[in-house]
Order: structure tokens, then sequence, then C-alpha cells
């Protein structure tokens, strides 16, 4: 049997965990910001997003030395369906992907052979049909103190080390400086909430 790796993270995970999952960090009162960021030029054409599987996004990172963004999902669930329709398709959301992250997909209940940190993780009860049975890796990978949810969007260091899973339909402008905050290795040096604060979305309507 697998066993669940249960990772203890510093404050900014709990602060991620007990704000965005209780909708608080992107109030619409949050304090007036001062952190400047560019806004691009909204005449130039963003590229779409190119999604890659788990063991091509792990292969890449030798040379890429990026992040990984993953997205855990399944067929049936329609929260993954917005996210994907409305988020990842918003022209701030998919420039900030290419341009820290590689960004992945995997199907929570595919029947993919995941080798991840020397470990290797199977669907076992396999089953073209939805809802039948789901990955270890997506239960390794995907779990929060909330259990397994989708979609669940899950952030690894360069190195493919765990930085954080988080459950639940996000709209580009939550998502945002998510992304920003993880991409540019601001969670290194800030807590969310101080970040969060002085944060200046590009995203205008």
């Amino acid at each position: 049997m697998i066993q669940k790796k249960y990772y203890v993270f510093a404050a900014i995970a709990v602060a991620i965990i007990a704000g965005i999952l209780t909708l608080n960090p992107l109030r619409s009162d949050a304090a007036p910001v001062k952190q400047e960021v560019v806004a691009p030029d909204s005449t130039a054409a963003v590229a779409e997003v190119k999604w890659y599987t788990v063991e091509e996004a792990l292969k890449m990172q030798d040379s890429t030395k990026k992040k990984i963004f993953m997205d855990v999902y399944t067929t049936w669930c329609g929260p993954c369906k917005m996210l994907d329709a409305n988020t990842f398709h918003h022209p701030e959301i998919m420039r900030l992907l290419n341009e820290y992250f590689i960004p992945v997909k995997f199907n929570a209940e595919s029947g993919d052979t995941i080798v991840y940190k020397g470990q290797t993780y199977v669907n076992p009860n396999y089953s073209p049909k939805p809802r039948t049975s789901t990955h270890q890796f997506a239960i390794y990978i995907a779990s929060t103190q909330q259990g397994l949810g989708y979609p669940t969007m899950v952030w690894l260091d360069e190195n493919g080390d765990m930085i954080q899973p988080l459950s639940g339909y996000l709209e580009p402008s939550r998502l945002e400086p998510i992304l920003n905050f993880f991409g540019t290795n601001a969670y290194k040096t800030t807590t969310w909430p101080d970040y969060y604060k002085e944060f200046k979305s590009a995203i205008t309507q």
C-alpha cells in the first residue's frame, strides 16, 4: 500500500490554507496595494498554454529549471471544466503559466503509471468508467487537510518537491496573485498576507 506523505509547511502554507480556502485573501475590500506588476501589452497575442504529462514535466525540469504547476482533475468534474474554460484561458493566467511553470494536467482516474521520487504510483482498479477508481498519485500529491477534491492545483519547486496543493475552482483574479507568489519565489521570503496586501493585479476586467 502506498502511504500518503504528509508535508509540514511553514507559515506561508498555513496562511494560504487558512486564507484562500476560506475565500478571505482576495476580498474586494483588501488594503490598497503598492507592489507594481507590469501588465502585458493588451494588443500582444498570448501563447496558449501547452500542457504536459507528469513524466514529461519531471524530465523537462533538468533543462528548464522551472517549477511545475499541476492541474489534478477528473473528466466528470464540473468545476474542473470551469477552471479550464474560464481561468486557464485568461490571457494573464496563460502568460504566468508559460513564464514561470511547466504546466501539467493529470487525470486523477487515469491508468497511467507515474514514477515520482523513486516511487511508482498506479491506479490498481483502473476502469475507463468515471468515478470507479482513484489513482495513487492523485491521492499522494493532491490531498489536502480537507482530503482529495477536484480540481486541485499543485505547485512543485524546481526540484520537483512539494510547495503547495490547493483545492477548488478559482477565477482568474484569485489565481493570479498565487501564481505570482510562487512563480517569482516571493513565497521564500514573504508571508502570503503581506504579499497579497501589496499585490497589484494586472487583470483589469
